[in-house]
């Protein structure tokens, strides 16, 4: 029977029997369902993203960072250098897979900073069903391996729902991290539905790093089903976690780059820019913008931050690298399963190079979210350690500025070192002139209606019973084999944190916004960008009729994609206490051993608010030890646990000092013991805690002292009965150190209206 064509409503109308029921058998005729497939032809296609990678870092770009796999794609493929993201990781996973503006579809920001607002709730709508939903539905097969963080922090528990989960999104495997963020060493893994330990090995018996795991998962993802012969193409989008912070990589790639950048910042962004226009990455007329406001010049620093800072970017570039190796190796499997050459690569990054590193870098950003930034001298004493395990680094934005040449700017802001980004794309049965630049203006949701329009799929109207939103991207198919193709957009529209942009018909208009600061003081600037492509040269002054006609046309495209309100508040988003939580407010909140870590956005609020911990516990011998309850882990956090029979609660303070509470005496043998902490906030970063057995104190500390802000992101939430990632109290035990006892349950008693927030320059010094 003929392949039914392609519908634009999914699931496809039920098969209708065309076979003979007579009778008999004999007088019978059968006839199958047919199974969905896309028109013969349709590619193989995979999605690589990088996540905070600029745009002039890799060499195939300009860049000093070899990453010869990704140049090879590039050498048999497409490069784009006119293609833009939202400038920050959430919203552009969000427009990627749903070919819709990041407000659009509640996107604004990241999950863990969303305010409530249509275009700002982090829950993906029904009404803009993700392109792996479209094509499972159309016969692809689906896989996703790394980085997702388009869960609400109120369904990103072991609980559920699991709708926004990857599985819930059109994927029919999942196995990577559901946060924005971890650690590259011990990472959160979840696999399909369910969270699990992480290996100690990889599963070719290599040292542990989540870049090789994930590969290693979708080798195995494409090779199961490759296996079977199904006919079904495949869909694989490969999102890491690198480079985002904490850098991490094994010390042979770092140390190829020893001694690389020992020129500093200033002479790499110009050294890039020069070798940008002698491969015709940008034009020849292009000029340099300044260097941005808030970088100092290299040639100023002391010796102490130029060594410094020379092997922070030695660390990044040795991680990039690495990620570039398991691309290889991604390739190199394609190949051996004879399916390279009919497999669409698209490779991107999902915004400009990141400056959150501050002036000057941090060897553990957990500190630097906390605002308790680290001296020169303090970083220097970790600098031999850096991208290894217990660090977390991040570069000084000099480094930004310089992976994002030729631009102004870097990631979270509306210039393009935020939103213009790499991309290549690779396709040897569908690249006419291998090795091409193409520079036609696109944006990251053109990317959705680009699969479709190759797959030959056409866009759908109603998925799973319900009607979908117009896409907001144009399809750049055409660009592949046309090198002249002419624009298939004439606007867009930027937004991100009070940042604004748009660009239309070839000119940009663009406002760097403060926080804080009024609104109306806000500083248009304005670009010709066909022939001012770095945006070095404002010509506001000089086209103010031009101006006011792009700012009015912002205000229209924000009011038409659920923009507003404009919100320019940080810290203040990831602390709402309105935003809806996975936990039901309770007198008492109840957890129990053998169950999953819940992640720290997603627990009942305790920092820096009053709270008590309670662990039921019985010893059946007096060598009975572990832990109780955790939260964090060795970057920082706390942890209640038992230890040569007596009670401990320590607090880790962002790896700077550990201040705890202990009992004195053993814990009695064969009966139910409650071990509780209680703890009173003084000031923000400091409380009194109680320690008591049966109600009984047994220890106090008047002035403890905890992670002011936060703690650590890129490790685990609340584990009971053990630590899942690398322990709070690491001078104290190893590994998970389970506890060997039994534990009915720990309680948890929390009053958020308790919470305590002092401003930053009001903390006592230590």
């Amino acid at each position: 029977m003929d392949q039914p064509p392609p519908s634009t409503v999914l699931p496809p109308p039920a098969h209708e029997f065309g076979g003979v029921i007579g009778a008999t058998l004999a007088e019978s005729t059968s006839n199958w369902p047919q199974p969905a497939r896309p028109p013969e032809g349709a590619p193989n296609i995979v999605v690589i993203m990088l996540d905070d990678l600029g745009f002039g870092q890799l060499s195939c770009y300009g860049g000093s960072i070899d990453a010869p796999h990704t140049a090879a794609l590039a050498a048999n493929g497409l490069r784009y250098n006119n293609f833009h993201t939202t400038a920050l990781c959430s919203p552009t996973r969000a427009a990627l897979l749903t070919g819709r503006n990041h407000h659009s579809v509640g996107f604004a920001v990241i999950a863990e900073m969303a305010t409530g607002f249509p275009g700002s709730n982090a829950f993906l709508p029904k009404s803009a069903a993700s392109i792996a939903e479209v094509l499972k539905q159309s016969g692809y097969s689906t896989y996703v391996a790394g980085k997702w963080h388009l869960t609400p922090t109120s369904e990103a528990t072991s609980a559920g729902p699991f709708e926004r989960w990857p599985l819930g999104q059109g994927f029919e495997r999942f196995y990577g991290f559901l946060p924005g963020e971890v650690d590259q060493w011990h990472p959160m893994l979840t696999e399909d539905n369910h969270r699990i330990p992480t290996p100690e090995v990889t599963q070719r018996g290599t040292p542990y790093h989540v870049s090789e795991d994930i590969v290693d998962k979708a080798i195995t993802m494409l090779r199961d089903q490759q296996q079977v012969a199904s006919g079904r193409p495949f869909f694989l989008y490969l999102p890491f976690g690198a480079p985002h912070c904490p850098f991490h990589a094994p010390p042979e790639f770092i140390e190829h780059y020893r001694g690389k950048f020992d020129h500093g910042w200033d002479e790499e962004r110009q050294i890039i820019f020069d070798r940008q226009k002698a491969m015709g990455i940008i034009p020849d007329d292009c000029d340099l913008p300044p260097r941005n406001e808030m970088v100092q010049a290299w040639d100023d620093l002391d010796e102490d931050s130029q060594r410094l800072f020379r092997r922070q970017m030695e660390v990044y570039a040795g991680f990039v690298d690495h990620t570039d190796a398991q691309i290889g190796r991604l390739v190199d499997a394609m190949r051996d399963l004879e399916v390279f050459d009919d497999t669409l690569v698209v490779f991107l990054s999902d915004n400009g190079a990141s400056s959150e590193g501050g002036p000057r870098g941090a060897t553990n950003t957990e500190r630097f979210r906390n605002t308790m930034n680290q001296s020169i001298e303090e970083m220097l004493g970790d600098i031999d350690e850096l991208g290894g395990p217990g660090t977390d680094p991040h570069y000084a934005m000099g480094w930004s500025q310089a992976g994002n040449t030729p631009f102004k700017r870097w990631k979270r802001d509306t210039h393009r070192g935020a939103n213009t980004d790499p991309m290549i794309v690779h396709w040897p049965k569908g690249i006419d002139d291998a090795g091409a630049i193409r520079s036609q203006y696109h944006h990251v949701t053109d990317v959705y209606p680009t699969l479709l329009e190759i797959a030959g799929l056409p866009v759908p109207e109603r998925v799973n019973g319900v009607d979908q939103m117009p896409l907001e991207g144009h399809s750049f198919a055409s660009t592949i084999r046309q090198p002249d193709a002419g624009e298939v957009r004439d606007t867009q529209y930027y937004e991100m944190l009070g940042s604004r942009a748009i660009w239309h018909d070839g000119w940009t208009a663009v406002t760097w916004h403060r926080a804080g600061t009024d609104w109306d003081d806000d500083q248009w600037e304005l670009y010709h960008q066909d022939v001012d492509y770095s945006q070095a040269h404002d010509v506001a002054d000089e086209h103010p009729e031009k101006l006011a006609e792009l700012i009015d046309l912002w205000w229209d495209e924000a009011r038409s994609h659920n923009v507003l309100p404009l919100d320019d508040r940080g810290r203040d988003r990831f602390i709402d206490p309105k935003r809806p939580a996975a936990s039901e407010d309770r007198d008492v909140y109840r957890y129990y051993p053998g169950t999953k870590p819940i992640p720290n956005p997603s627990l009942p609020r305790i920092l820096n608010a009053r709270h008590a911990i309670t662990a039921h516990v019985t010893l059946q011998s007096a060598d009975d030890e572990g832990v109780l309850a955790s939260q964090g882990a060795e970057l920082g956090g706390w942890v209640l646990f038992l230890q040569n029979g007596r009670p401990r609660y320590v607090n880790n303070v962002l790896r700077m000092e550990f201040t705890e509470v202990a009992g004195a005496e053993p814990l009695p043998v064969g009966r139910e013991v409650a071990v509780r902490v209680e703890y009173e906030p003084i000031e923000q970063g400091w409380g009194t805690a109680r320690l008591l057995v049966d109600g009984e104190e047994v220890g106090r500390n008047e002035r403890m002292r905890i992670a002011p802000m936060g703690f650590s992101m890129v490790q685990e939430g609340f584990c009971v009965g053990e630590s899942w990632g690398p322990p709070v109290a690491y001078e104290d035990y190893e590994g998970a150190f389970p506890f060997t006892g039994s534990l009915r349950c720990v309680e948890l008693e929390t009053d958020p209206d308790s919470q305590v927030w002092t401003p930053r320059r009001e903390w006592k010094k230590v």
